[in-house]
């Protein structure tokens, strides 16, 4: 006899509903970003290549980041420079690794028209999984300041068959050097100057100050299930009812990415579907969600306040 059955899983990131003058942010884009930084904060705290020395992982609770703001989230046009000669880049030791100027991005920030080039570390390439990685190291006027004095990093991959791409800044990121000495990091080339504060991404690291400023942060509470999360995943599971055409195929597994406000009563608004699976699918788990009781609203310092609540729900069926 072939039994059949449901699992429904779950995880869940947090982001508290953004004040006035952020409500245009869009809501997906938030959470991509949420996401990303929780990646890098655990990675941090628990990563086996964790650059953090274990005395200071121990109290850590978190990069300092600017405030995400979609404006320094631009389109760039990427013109590939294929007749530059390998050189040595310097680095915060004696270490000079060989690089090529693989291309330029060009863009407009703060009015102003400006230009990054982009490199390729001549040993990275030599690893399959590195192959199309392309990287930026750049210095702007917030450099020294409240970011990093070397410079800050972004990532970025070849593109395919297009020469209109994205550059988001609220990705950028510290060299490992700025949280130890043991590492040895890249020097952006003076090139890679920008003459405008990009006030976004991860600022300078400093033990003292990061503690700091997280005591002096709201105090929030995560607004919760009736019963915990336990509880939760029981309900889901329970409401959740496998649609026709799923149950006819022999294995099904997807992620279904959903969202919710929950208000300051409780109550649960703005249910939706940020990554959508299929129209069945995507329907009956917003039709769960919308069948939950009301939570403990979430506060900050004793405050209740509306939050929204992003909710991947892992669906299989075999």
């Amino acid at each position: 006899m072939n039994i059949k059955k449901l699992l429904v899983g779950l995880t869940c990131c947090l982001l508290p509903v953004l004040a006035q003058g952020q409500n245009n942010l869009d809501t997906q884009y938030m959470a991509d970003i949420a996401r990303h930084r929780a990646s890098e904060d655990s990675l941090f705290k628990y990563g086996e290549k964790s650059p953090l020395p274990a005395e200071v992982r121990a109290s850590f609770a978190g990069l300092d980041y600017f405030p995400v703001d979609t404006a320094y989230r631009v389109k760039a046009r990427f013109v590939h420079t294929p007749q530059e000669t390998i050189f040595k880049m310097a680095t915060t030791t004696g270490r000079l690794p060989e690089y090529l100027k693989y291309g330029e991005l060009h863009f407009a920030l703060q009015g102003q028209l400006l230009k990054l080039n982009v490199y390729q570390n001549q040993e990275l390439i030599r690893q399959p999984k590195y192959m199309n990685c392309l990287f930026i190291p750049f210095t702007d006027a917030t450099t020294g300041h409240e970011t990093y004095a070397t410079g800050r990093y972004l990532d970025f991959t070849i593109p395919m068959g297009a020469d209109t791409v994205w550059i988001d800044f609220n990705k950028a990121y510290n060299p490992y050097c700025a949280y130890s000495p043991a590492y040895s990091c890249p020097i952006p080339p003076k090139e890679n100057k920008l003459p405008v504060r990009v006030e976004a991404g991860v600022k300078t690291f400093e033990k003292l100050g990061n503690e700091k400023s997280k005591v002096e942060q709201p105090e929030e509470v995560m607004p919760e299930f009736p019963g915990g999360a336990a509880e939760m995943f029981k309900f889901i599971s329970k409401k959740f009812r496998v649609p026709r055409e799923v149950k006819k195929l022999d294995y099904f597994k997807e992620t279904v990415q959903t969202t919710f406000i929950i208000t300051a009563k409780g109550e649960l608004e703005d249910v939706r579907v940020v990554k959508p699976v299929s129209p069945s699918i995507d329907a009956e788990v917003i039709r769960v969600i919308k069948k939950m009781p009301r939570w403990k609203p979430g506060s900050q310092n004793g405050v209740p306040v509306p939050f929204r609540y992003n909710l991947p729900i892992f669906v299989v069926w075999n």
